[in-house]
């Protein structure tokens, strides 16, 4: 008697057995990343309107800024899927971003601080965000394909811009004098922008001066150069690989002494 009612005990439990062992453990959710703010400068003592683009921000509840002295005001207004050009990675594009107002105070100094989003799976890592003074900031204008339409611009101003699709070409003009020291120096895939940014200095006649690609620290472009002859020089600027789209954006600053 004693074994069938272990056998008929052994029966039900079988299943129950079965169900805990075929029973996978859930998945563990990852944190925020953040890749890429476009388009990645804000101005102090002003409402900027940013896009925060990353991979697990939907439920992103909050921003925290470690490094400002006095923290700004932010709001999130929208948060949702970011469109992923055709065969490109999600994890190099970003699939999901925020749409937020940041409002720094007046007195924030210029140069690079870093921020992090928060969600209920955890915090992301600290990310670059630049604030550029509205005073040295210059938005670049299209159409600037071309010698013709290049755009003027000054020493000592930082121009934002992004190659915005396939085989872009953004062109800017500036007067130099002969003797003087030119340095054009691209930030952006250290702010996590994907542009792998190619910069060409021209004469007026077209013929190349210098040229300059992939530094030691990575892919954001710097050339040197001394002028030789007054006059008015061409400084081009494109993807090394012909891509283009909103994840492109860039700062350029081109000094002289």
């Amino acid at each position: 008697m004693t074994r069938l009612i272990l056998f008929f005990l052994a029966l039900l439990l079988a299943p129950s057995a079965r169900a805990a062992e075929d029973k996978k453990p859930e998945k563990k959710k990852e944190p925020p990343r953040v890749i890429v703010v476009l388009l990645l400068g804000v101005t102090p003592g002003a409402t900027n309107k940013l896009k925060i683009r990353g991979l697990n921000l939907t439920n992103v509840t909050e921003l925290r800024f470690p490094s400002f002295k006095e923290p700004p005001a932010y709001k999130i207004r929208t948060t949702g899927k970011a469109d992923v050009p055709k065969d490109q990675d999600a994890k190099k594009w970003g699939d999901t971003q925020l749409e937020i107002e940041l409002s720094l105070p007046s007195n924030t100094p210029a140069g690079s601080n870093t921020f992090s989003v928060v969600s209920p799976d955890g915090i992301s890592e600290p990310h670059v965000l630049a604030v550029v003074p509205a005073a040295a900031l210059v938005l670049e204008r299209e159409p600037n394909g071309g010698f013709r339409q290049a755009q003027l611009i000054a020493f000592g101003k930082t121009i934002q811009g992004v190659i915005g699709e396939a085989k872009d070409v953004d062109v800017f003009k500036f007067e130099a004098r002969a003797g003087t020291h030119i340095t054009a120096e691209i930030f952006a895939a250290r702010y996590g922008s994907l542009l792998d940014a190619i910069l060409t200095l021209y004469d007026d006649q077209a013929h190349i001066l210098a040229t300059s690609d992939d530094t030691d620290t990575g892919a954001d472009a710097i050339l040197r150069t001394n002028i030789l002859a007054d006059g008015a020089y061409y400084l081009s600027l494109i993807d090394a690989h012909d891509r283009g789209g909103a994840v492109c954006v860039y700062h350029l600053m081109v000094n002289s002494r």
